[in-house]
């Protein structure tokens, strides 16, 4: 089932969308965040990726208190740190609150910002099993006035997966550098692949190079991998 639901937080609401596999047994759940672009296509085929493999799967509409008339790529410059941590708060609580989720098992994910995202969020909310990242940046700004996500790295109490691109520039291989020894020098237990011939965005189909398209599918298989070990 793909659908839109409403979360109820403070006096708004956070439309989620949402892919609910069935199965029998209470089972692991993803919050995803998404990239510049929201919930578009590309995000959809993630989704469609992961609920194929059993997964439930949750994007929260960070851009649902941007005015509707903002173009989709200019409303990344209208977020805040605190709000998106509070929306990605919700989605995990109408997540565990649900009989198809196990509660400890539920991993924070995203692209591109949604990995900046998804840093950000394990860094500020103990409650999650694994954090996966793919070519997040910006780690070092601050959307607001609260600590930046390389200031709370060190409070991450889960696995993190990351998946960078050599080519990329934002973040630089000196960027994943840093992100790297903080995340070493506080033991957060984590693993980061790196792709020589890959820049930002290679999992988006769009990006048709033979070396992205190989540097996607790869990435594919470890996160799979790494859902499996760690959430089952």
């Amino acid at each position: 089932m793909r659908e839109f639901v409403s979360i109820a937080i403070g006096k708004g609401q956070v439309p989620v969308y949402l892919a609910a596999p069935e199965r029998g047994a209470p089972g692991a759940a993803i919050v995803l965040l998404f990239h510049r672009d929201g919930i578009d296509d590309f995000t959809k085929t993630v989704v469609e990726r992961l609920a194929g493999q059993g997964y439930l799967v949750a994007v929260p509409d960070v851009y649902h208190r941007c005015p509707s008339e903002t173009p989709p790529k200019e409303r990344k410059a209208l977020l805040s740190d605190r709000e998106v941590v509070a929306d990605v708060a919700a989605t995990a609580d109408f997540l565990c609150a649900r009989g198809d989720v196990a509660a400890d098992r539920v991993v924070v994910m995203g692209h591109c910002m949604g990995g900046r995202m998804a840093l950000l969020a394990a860094g500020r909310l103990p409650r999650f099993r694994a954090c996966i990242v793919y070519y997040g940046g910006s780690v070092n700004r601050s959307w607001g006035d609260g600590p930046t996500p390389f200031e709370t790295l060190r409070n991450i109490d889960c696995p993190v997966l990351g998946f960078f691109g050599n080519l990329d520039k934002h973040p630089s291989p000196a960027d994943v550098d840093q992100i790297d020894a903080e995340l070493t020098a506080h033991a957060v237990p984590h693993v980061f692949h790196r792709y020589p011939d890959a820049g930002h965005g290679f999992q988006n189909p769009q990006h048709s190079a033979p070396a992205e398209r190989a540097a996607s599918e790869d990435a594919w298989e470890k996160t799979l991998a790494f859902l499996r070990e760690t959430v089952g």
